[in-house]
C-alpha cells in the first residue's frame, strides 16, 4: 500500500477513517482483551484499552468488529502500528 504525504512531508493513512464508538473484543497470544473501538477504516482501527501496555508494536492481534446492525461481528487480523499509554492503531492485514 502506497503512503501518501501532506504538504509538510507527514505521512497520511491510506484510507481515511470514520468515528466508530463499541466496544470490542480481541485476542493476542491466546490471551483475551476489551476495549473500545474508536474509529474504523479499510486500512485499520483505533482501539482504546486499559490493556495498551501489554502491547509492542508489530504484536498481532485478532478482533472482533460488531455491526451496527446486529449482524454477525466481523474477525480481521491486525497489526500494532503505535501505542500509547491509552491504547493502540492496528493496521488490517
Amino acid at each position: 500500500m502506497a503512503q501518501r504525504y501532506d504538504i509538510y512531508g507527514i505521512c497520511k493513512r491510506a484510507h481515511d477513517r470514520k468515528r466508530y464508538e463499541s466496544d470490542v473484543v480481541f485476542a493476542n497470544r491466546d490471551q483475551i482483551y476489551k476495549g473500545s473501538l474508536k474509529n474504523i477504516g479499510l486500512g485499520g482501527a483505533y482501539i482504546q484499552t486499559p490493556s495498551a501496555n501489554q502491547f509492542s508494536i508489530a504484536d498481532i492481534i485478532i478482533i472482533n468488529i460488531p455491526f451496527p446492525s446486529g449482524k454477525k461481528d466481523l474477525k480481521r487480523k491486525a497489526r500494532v502500528k503505535w501505542l500509547n499509554n491509552e491504547g493502540f492503531a492496528v493496521e488490517f492485514i
